[in-house]
């Protein structure tokens, strides 16, 4: 039983998929982070390089994208190879599609040719090329390559994807033709368009959710929202069932589905008999580390590592796609000395990620007994999405001691002059405090008695191990200022 629920009761856009009640996928869209790939613009040409062989052009809010050479019809069509400056003039307009967002240093990536689609092929009226699925076999690449010969008009380019490989040829003309008619539209579209402009943009979250919709064939589509039910069964009809969410509790809270989003940003996964993963993210890679969660004071057995480490490996795979990791992934399963038990655990993995839209290579074990593989990168993962870095950290996942905290403070009042005032006014929290204080203030006494100092304590709630040093003065001049002595 397939079920897909929706959340567009606010600016943040939310589904999660269940597959036979396990959730598989997770999909989470902020409102300030929406990408622009796939956005189509009537861009105006800024500046062209011939030295870089590429040219910047405008698009919205007055932002140069980079348009390399080889990224455009004109260049893709030319009998012979000529410098940009024989396609491209600055000034001129230009549609272009956007196929990298921006980042802090760099405009987006963009291109020419212009690019539609839907879950089983993708049309460009001016790709030349036909591309087949890598999963396809010999045997259907050659025969869709075929029949998208006999259907290619003028310059036109189609990519097969895999979801489209056991189609009737039918329904890839059908798909074709709709895809055609979305090119006439913009055509004409951008006659009344003065650029720089956005003429089509691209929903990411529909792209996804239709994705979803197109692999799984069929199920429970639950949302509250009417007219994304509306859209959704005027397209897939036969195929699913649909129900609009009506209680007074948000849809997914209703359905517990906001506490499974808070075990995928979890550090920790449980698994069976005390065993659990440990997941870390970096910049470089995602390391996820499997514990048994137990200690018997002896070595393992090895058929308890073995089943241990299988369970973990079906665990990973599924949090991979609900977590959405892309690029590298490094594993450290618990040790095994069997060749034959690695071999086990490898195919385990296998199997398990097949189910995986997304592709993924496995590279097996290194010398050093790490599994690796990676996963294709298309947006960032869901904790990124929803997550920010820690102000109190800066994402370290520590912070000082409350004991280290205390030394700091310690030097720091070693560091003023002996007699100069009577008494200091301390800011801190509780953890500090003991650590500083000792058993019955017995390390205040002998700092007070070393530096002829009254030391006053004020207790308040930080959100790490943390002192301030508020004033010196008088002992009365102090005590008006304390709450806690």
């Amino acid at each position: 039983m397939n079920e897909i629920y929706i959340d567009l009761s606010t600016e943040q856009k939310r589904f999660v998929v269940k597959e036979q009640n396990t959730i598989t996928t997770i999909f989470v869209e902020q409102p300030q982070d929406r990408s622009k790939v796939g956005n189509i613009y009537l861009g105006r040409v800024e500046s062209v390089k011939p030295g870089m062989d590429a040219a910047f052009v405008t698009i919205d809010d007055g932002k140069n994208g980079f348009l390399k050479m080889d990224q455009l019809p004109a260049f893709l069509h030319a009998e012979k190879a000529a410098p940009i400056s024989s396609y491209l003039r600055e000034g001129e307009q230009i549609l272009v599609q956007v196929k990298k967002d921006e980042t802090d240093e760099k405009g987006p990536l963009l291109s020419a040719i212009i690019e539609f689609s839907n879950p089983r092929i993708v049309y460009m009226p001016e790709g030349k090329y036909i591309s087949i699925s890598r999963k396809a076999s010999e045997k259907q690449r050659k025969e869709w390559k075929s029949r998208l010969k006999k259907q290619q008009q003028g310059r036109e380019g189609f990519i097969i994807r895999t979801e489209a490989l056991n189609e009737s040829e039918e329904t890839l003309i059908h798909d074709m033709e709709g895809l055609r008619e979305e090119w006439a539209r913009l055509l004409e579209q951008v006659k009344t368009v003065k650029s720089p402009a956005l003429v089509i943009e691209q929903s990411n979250f529909e792209v996804e959710l239709h994705k979803e919709v197109e692999r799984l064939k069929g199920g429970t589509i639950i949302a509250l929202n009417r007219a994304i039910i509306d859209k959704i069964s005027s397209e897939f009809r036969s195929q699913w069932k649909f129900q609009q969410h009506l209680k007074q509790e948000p849809l997914f809270s209703y359905y517990n589905l906001e506490i499974e989003i808070e075990k995928a940003q979890s550090r920790i996964v449980l698994l069976d008999e005390g065993a659990y993963l440990v997941i870390d993210e970096t910049e470089a890679a995602v390391i996820i580390d499997v514990n048994t969660g137990q200690y018997t004071g002896r070595q393992l057995a090895a058929d308890t590592v073995l089943k241990t480490n299988i369970t973990a490996a079906k665990e990973i795979a599924r949090q991979l796609r609900v977590r959405d990791y892309g690029g590298m992934i490094l594993i450290d399963f618990i040790n095994m000395t069997s060749s034959l038990h690695r071999q086990q655990v490898l195919e385990t993995l296998k199997e398990a990620v097949k189910q995986d839209p997304k592709h993924i290579r496995l590279r097996g074990f290194t010398q050093l007994g790490i599994f690796e593989l990676t996963r294709a990168r298309t947006k960032q993962s869901l904790s990124k999405a929803i997550q920010t870095t820690c102000s109190v950290c800066h994402g370290t996942g520590m912070v000082k001691s409350p004991e280290a905290v205390a030394f700091s403070l310690e030097r720091e009042l070693l560091g003023f002059p002996k007699g100069e005032f009577e008494a200091v006014l301390i800011e801190c929290d509780q953890a500090t405090r003991n650590a500083f204080t000792g058993k019955n203030n017995e390390y205040v006494s002998k700092l007070e008695e070393f530096l002829q100092l009254r030391l006053y304590f004020k207790q308040t709630h930080f959100c790490k191990p943390e002192y301030y040093i508020r004033r010196f003065g008088t002992n009365e001049e102090i005590k008006r200022n304390v709450v806690d002595t």
